[in-house]
């Protein structure tokens, strides 16, 4: 009886295996109605990327720089967006900025990779720590900008020699990396190293 039963197993467990899906032995082209993916109508995030973010100072003690969400068609439209400051929402959720409210766009020019903005006065009647922020609120929003790497700021058609957080000033082009450690970053902290037992 048992001999039956372990025949009957086996030849289930061979009939099985024979029905399984073998590996193709090399590549084959699939046919046409097979090569289509399904794919989902729904979006899995806000874009984050051209003309359609600024760069205000978010709530906190740390005072640190944080993206949000705008409407902009050129680098004249984003850097007046940016002047305006925080909307009423974001007023309500502690957002601020560093830019006086007074201070105006002359002008906002493209040459290569390398966006010019000119300003009124205004700005530089800030402090110290203060324009530091102010320019690199500038500095990130210009650079949301598709093919900006580098921001000259001008006062009134002069170059501003800018202030940069390590206490130096330039008159240089300016990237994002004149201004670290401004910025909240999404990056999880570093977890802590292995404790040594000696």
């Amino acid at each position: 009886m048992t001999r039956i039963r372990i025949a009957c197993l086996t030849i289930g467990l061979l009939a099985a295996a024979a029905c399984g899906v073998q590996p193709d032995s090399s590549p084959r082209d699939l046919p046409e109605a097979e090569q289509a993916l399904e794919t989902s109508d729904e979006s899995s995030g806000d874009i984050a990327a051209g003309a359609d973010r600024i760069y205000l100072i978010g709530p906190g003690d740390d005072r640190l720089l944080r993206s949000v969400q705008r409407e902009a068609d050129s680098a004249t439209d984003l850097m007046e967006t940016l002047l305006r400051g925080p909307n009423d929402d974001e007023i309500e959720a502690q957002f601020t900025t560093a830019i006086p409210s007074t201070t105006e766009l002359n002008d906002a020019t493209i040459q290569g990779q390398n966006l010019t903005v000119d300003l009124s006065a205004d700005i530089i009647e800030l402090d110290t720590q203060s324009l530091v922020r102010a320019i690199a609120q500038i500095v990130y929003t210009a650079t949301e900008l598709d093919g900006i790497e580098t921001v000259q700021i001008e006062i009134d058609n002069e170059r501003l020699s800018a202030p940069t957080p390590g206490g130096d000033t330039t008159a240089s082009p300016l990237r994002v990396y004149d201004y670290p450690g401004l910025i909240q970053t999404s990056q999880p902290a570093f977890p802590a190293g292995p404790v040594s037992n000696a």
